[in-house]
């Protein structure tokens, strides 16, 4: 797959890094951006060739989820939200549903979203109060969703709601939320953030929303196993950004010690630099080694693929604030120049330790898993 990490970039140096500081600026969607990847046949990285991606693996999709967060945050979280709504549709939707959405999601034709989190309902998804009340030829949703990725863009969502709390996560059902056709849907204000400030990010509302029984993605009562079938993409696209973003600070660290005269004189202190930079080049490929291998045991079917997608998560974002801030340290008052981009990395990085299952949520489920004899050898 050289040639698909080619056109990614291609597209990232010559779209995404040129736009970013703008885009951090002011806040604007980066639709060009993602059109720009479907131009150039590098959308849908692992969506089948006939639906309109690349047939791609899960190591391409990270490997390019790298490159693009190591240019602009925002860009490469809206470029990795479109494949966590392609990818639910791909594998539990109708052919209807499939062909209506997959290729449109993959082009950047349409834009897409989905929704899980809630206010008073984060990590713990079994307390899901959006309901979705069974009414005739459909079903009748409401409640609130929060911090929605693309919400107030997306032309799809997946959405998540229980058809009965008493079921407890078996009640838990996924729907596909046509905005543009669907009455009693709201989304709110994009929320003013410390990082990816042009991913836009939002509440929605849902009041009697109805959708018709064809809105429903897989079976009634199954969304619970779809989301858990998400989170090994979701989970590998927040490690592929912590890799990137460390990459990017790294990256304009040295260049700026090399580019602008920064270099001392002084034999000692340029040592002292060299030892410095090159422990933080070797933390960050162990991380990008990590991420690699990890999405190869996805893309095999590993059966201890779930954990080590919670450790690659757990290690490489804490990697992407760790590192962005090492550097913004080494730089001195530099390290705020906006140019540079290496505060904008520390900032776009913190969330990524907190989003896609909390980093504390991470530890805990690989904890769990550690008390499988040999797990750890």
């Amino acid at each position: 797959m050289t040639d698909l990490l080619d056109r990614v970039a291609s597209v990232v140096e010559t779209i995404v890094r040129p736009m970013a500081v703008e885009l951090d600026r002011s806040s604007a969607f980066p639709e060009a951006a993602i059109k720009a990847f479907g131009a150039a046949d590098a959308g849908g990285i692992f969506m089948p060739r006939a639906l309109g991606g690349q047939g791609g693996t899960m190591q391409d999709y990270a490997k390019a989820m790298t490159l693009i967060a190591s240019a602009c945050g925002a860009t490469s979280t809206v470029y990795m939200t479109q494949m966590h709504c392609a990818h639910p549709i791909h594998s539990n939707g109708t052919p209807e549903q499939i062909e209506r959405w997959v290729p449109a999601l993959s082009s950047g034709e349409a834009i897409g979203g989905i929704a899980l989190t809630e206010p008073s309902a984060g990590s713990d998804v079994a307390t899901m109060t959006t309901r979705a009340r069974r009414v005739e030829g459909g079903y009748e949703i409401t409640g609130a969703k929060t911090f929605i990725s693309n919400g107030d863009r997306a032309d799809v969502i997946v959405l998540f709601a229980t058809v009965d709390r008493s079921l407890g996560k078996d009640g838990i059902t996924a729907f596909l939320i046509d905005t543009k056709q669907t009455k009693g849907f709201t989304p709110g204000r994009p929320m003013k953030k410390l990082g990816q400030k042009a991913a836009s990010t939002v509440e929605l509302t849902f009041e009697k929303c109805l959708v018709p029984d064809a809105a429903v993605l897989g079976d009634v009562g199954s969304g619970y196993q779809i989301l858990l079938d998400s989170v090994l993409t979701s989970r590998i696209s927040a490690a592929a950004q912590g890799v990137g973003f460390a990459t990017g600070a790294l990256d304009a660290t040295c260049a700026a010690f090399g580019g602008k005269g920064l270099l001392s004189s002084r034999a000692r202190e340029w040592q002292d630099l060299q030892f410095f930079l090159s422990r933080l080049y070797a933390e960050v490929s162990a991380g990008r080694a990590l991420l690699e291998r990890t999405a190869g045991l996805v893309d095999a079917g590993d059966p201890e693929a779930g954990t080590q997608v919670s450790v690659a998560k757990l290690y490489c974002t804490d990697l992407g604030v760790r590192v962005s801030s090492q550097c913004l340290r080494v730089l001195g008052e530099l390290g705020d120049d906006k140019q540079l981009g290496v505060e904008r990395c520390l900032r776009d990085a913190k969330i990524t330790q907190i989003y896609d299952g909390t980093n504390q949520v991470q530890a805990m489920l690989v904890g769990r898993a550690l008390r499988t004899p040999g797990l750890a050898t």
